[in-house]
């Protein structure tokens, strides 16, 4: 089991800075709060804070329903 703390990051659109677990004993964040409906971001760049997460996640629904015949 490991004791490892989570991680700090930088949110690759705001810049804003939150807690990041993965690759920790329990889930991270993002994956208790959110459905994974995401791509990893691309190469390069990092994870999204809660907001910015929240907003890819409907742009991105709003793009696969503009692309339904």
């Amino acid at each position: 089991m490991s004791l490892a703390r989570q991680t700090q990051k930088r949110c690759s659109d705001c810049g804003a800075v939150f807690e990041c677990g993965m690759g920790q004993d329990t889930p991270c964040w993002c994956s208790r709060e959110f459905a994974p409906v995401m791509p990893l971001p691309e190469p390069g760049k990092d994870c999204y804070c809660a907001n910015c997460l929240a907003k890819h996640i409907a742009l991105s629904g709003q793009e696969n329903l503009q692309s339904r015949p």
